[in-house]
C-alpha cells in the first residue's frame, strides 16, 4: 500500500538534522559548518526577494556537498537555502576549481530551463550566491535559493511502484516520460553540461561538471559518442578496481564486468554510433528526484548537478523495473506460474510495455503540440542492446551478487555468445585485465 502523504505538510516536518551523521567525523564537520552560518542573512534575502516576511526551519537536511534549510513565508510559500557544506578533510572526489564549475552548470541548467520548457516541473531558482560575493560572505557560504513545495520524493511516498493499481501506475509513468520526451527535443552537436545560459547566447556545451566525480579522465565536451563511453568505460573499470582492493569480500566479476563493459565498447558497433546530435538529460531521474503529492501528480524534478547533453543510448528503464536479466530466464518465470518471482516479474514486465507505450505517445504529442521531436526514439532505444548492457553497467556496485549474472549478460546482448562461448570468452577477458 501507498503511504499516505498529508497535504500543506512542509519538507523539514521530516528532516533529521544530525541524526544518522555520527561517523568519520561527518556530525563534528556539520557542528562546524552549522558555527559559522549566519541564518540571519538567509532570512534577509529571501524576505528582500519575496517582498514577505519569512521564518527559518532549526531543522536541516544534509547530503554530502549541500545543507538544506527551509524558509516559510506568510502566504504559505516555501524557499529552500541550499547552502555549500565545506569539502570534508578526506574527500577525494573533487578539488574546488570543478566543484565551482559544476554549481556553475546547474545553474546554467535552471535558467536554461525557465526559459525554454514549460511541460517540466522544477524548482524556481531565485537567487545564487557564488563564492566572493557579498551576501555568500555574509552567510558564510555559497548558496542558493530555490522554490520548495509540499511534497515527498516518490522514493518515500511508494518504493516499488510496481505495486500501485495499474491506473496509478499509468498517471506516473504518464508524466515520468513526458518530462523526458520535452527535454529529448531539446539537442546539441556536443557531449557536456550547460556551462552558460543567457537569452543572447542561448545554451552553451562545455566539458562535463560530473567529470571528476566520476573519475573520467577526459572531461570533454565530446563531439562523438563513441568517445564517451570510452571515457566512462576506462572510469567505471578504475573504480571497480579501487573498491575491489578495498573490500575482500567483492566479487570477482565486480572487475571484470566493467573490464569486459570496456572490451564492448571498444571492440563492438553498439556504442560506435558516430556524432550529434545528442540530447538533453536529467541523468538521474529516478524515483529519488521526483516530488510528487498526494495524488501522485508531479510537483517538481530536483537535483539537476548531473544534467547533461547524452548519447542516446544512456537511456534505459529505471527502477524499480530495469531490464537487466536475460529474456529467456524471463520468459521461463512468465510461463510458470508457482515461481517465487513469478508475481514480481509480471509486474515489472507489465510497466516496461507501457514505459515504452508512454514514451512513444510522449515523444508523438511532443511533436504535435509543440512542432518539435527528438532526433530519434527514446521508445525504440529501450529494448536496444547498447542501452541494456548500459543498464547492466550501472547496476554494478548496486545489485551485490549478481556480478557474474550481470556480466554474461553483457556478453550475451554484445556477441550472442551462448554460455559455453561466453565462458571461453571470459576467460580470455580475464587473463587480458591480469596482464594489465
Amino acid at each position: 500500500m501507498a503511504t499516505v502523504v498529508p497535504e500543506n505538510v512542509p519538507p523539514s516536518a521530516g528532516w533529521t538534522s544530525y541524526d544518522g551523521w555520527d561517523y568519520n567525523g561527518m556530525k563534528e564537520r556539520l557542528e562546524r559548518f552549522m558555527s559559522i552560518i549566519n541564518k540571519s542573512s538567509l532570512v534577509e534575502h529571501t524576505q528582500l526577494i519575496i517582498g514577505q516576511p519569512v521564518s527559518i526551519s532549526e531543522a536541516f537536511s544534509a547530503g554530502q556537498f549541500w545543507c538544506c534549510f527551509e524558509l516559510l513565508a506568510v502566504d504559505g510559500r516555501l524557499i529552500i537555502a541550499r547552502v555549500r557544506l565545506p569539502r570534508h578533510p578526506d574527500s577525494t572526489s573533487a578539488n574546488k576549481h570543478s566543484e565551482l564549475y559544476s554549481i556553475e552548470c546547474e545553474v546554467a541548467t535552471m535558467k536554461f530551463l525557465h526559459e525554454n520548457v514549460t511541460g517540466v516541473p522544477f524548482p524556481r531558482l531565485y537567487a545564487y550566491e557564488g563564492p566572493g560575493s557579498q551576501r555568500a560572505g555574509n552567510v558564510g557560504a555559497a548558496y542558493m535559493l530555490i522554490e520548495g513545495f509540499y511534497g515527498n520524493t516518490m522514493q518515500d511516498v511508494q518504493f516499488n511502484i510496481c505495486e500501485l493499481p495499474i491506473s496509478t501506475q499509468e498517471h506516473i509513468i504518464t508524466q515520468w516520460t513526458s518530462v523526458q520526451a520535452e527535454l529529448a527535443t531539446f539537442t546539441f552537436p556536443q557531449i557536456g553540461s550547460i556551462s552558460h545560459f543567457s537569452k543572447d547566447t542561448g545554451a552553451i556545451i562545455g566539458k562535463l561538471s560530473t567529470a571528476v566525480a566520476e573519475g573520467l579522465s577526459n572531461d570533454g565536451p565530446f563531439t562523438e559518442a563513441w568517445d564517451y563511453f570510452t571515457a566512462v568505460a576506462d572510469a567505471k573499470f578504475r573504480h571497480a578496481c579501487k573498491n575491489d582492493a578495498a573490500n575482500d569480500d567483492s566479487s570477482f566479476f565486480s572487475r571484470l564486468g566493467p573490464f569486459v563493459f570496456k572490451d564492448i565498447v571498444h571492440n563492438a558497433a553498439l556504442f560506435k554510433t558516430g556524432g550529434g546530435p545528442f540530447h538533453f538529460n536529467h541523468m538521474d531521474m529516478g524515483t529519488q528526484n521526483i516530488l510528487i503529492d498526494q495524488d501522485f501528480n508531479f510537483l517538481a524534478i530536483i537535483d539537476w548537478e548531473f544534467a547533461q547533453t547524452a548519447p542516446w543510448e544512456v537511456n534505459h528503464y529505471p527502477m524499480p523495473f530495469p531490464l537487466i536479466s536475460a529474456d529467456a530466464k524471463t520468459d521461463c518465470i512468465l510461463q510458470n506460474p508457482d515461481h517465487i518471482a513469478h508475481r514480481n516479474v509480471s509486474r515489472q514486465v507489465a510497466a516496461r510495455k507501457m514505459y515504452r507505450q508512454k514514451f512513444r505517445d510522449a515523444e508523438e504529442q511532443a511533436l504535435k503540440s509543440r512542432g518539435r521531436s527528438s532526433q530519434k526514439s527514446i521508445a525504440d532505444v529501450l529494448d536496444g542492446a547498447a542501452s541494456r548492457i548500459y543498464a547492466i553497467l550501472e547496476k554494478f556496485g548496486v545489485f551485490e551478487g549478481m556480478e557474474e549474472e550481470l556480466t554474461y549478460e553483457m556478453v550475451r546482448l554484445a556477441y550472442g555468445f551462448d554460455r559455453e562461448e561466453a565462458k571461453k570468452y571470459l576467460n580470455e577477458m580475464e587473463a587480458k585485465m591480469k596482464g594489465q
